[in-house]
C-alpha cells in the first residue's frame, strides 16, 4: 500500500515536470499594434504621438523578452526540481519492495 501510493505520488511529480517544462517553451506573445483606419489616421495626424508609441512599443518589446527569459529559467527550474522529486519518489517505491 504504502508502495503504491509512493509510485502514485512519483506519477504526479512526472507530470508536472512535463508540464512545467511546457510551459517554460510558451513564451508570452509580442505586442502588435493595429493598423488605423484613414479615417483614424487624418484625426490623429500627429507624429510626436507616433514617436513616442514607437519609443514605448520599443522598450515594452525589451521588457516582454526580459519576462519571456526569466519565466523560462524558473519553469525549467521547476520542472527539474519536480524530475528530481519523481526520481527519488521511484526510487522509494522500488526500496520498499
Amino acid at each position: 500500500m504504502i508502495t503504491m501510493s509512493w509510485l502514485i505520488a512519483a506519477l504526479i511529480f512526472f507530470y508536472f515536470s512535463l508540464i512545467f517544462w511546457r510551459f517554460g517553451n510558451e513564451p508570452i506573445r509580442t505586442f502588435n499594434v493595429r493598423q488605423r483606419s484613414e479615417k483614424e489616421e487624418a484625426q490623429a495626424g500627429d507624429s510626436e504621438n507616433e514617436e513616442h508609441t514607437s519609443k514605448f512599443l520599443g522598450e515594452f518589446e525589451g521588457y516582454l523578452q526580459s519576462i519571456n527569459n526569466r519565466n523560462k529559467f524558473r519553469y525549467r527550474l521547476a520542472a527539474g526540481g519536480f524530475l528530481i522529486s519523481g526520481l527519488t519518489a521511484l526510487l522509494l517505491a522500488l526500496a520498499l519492495i
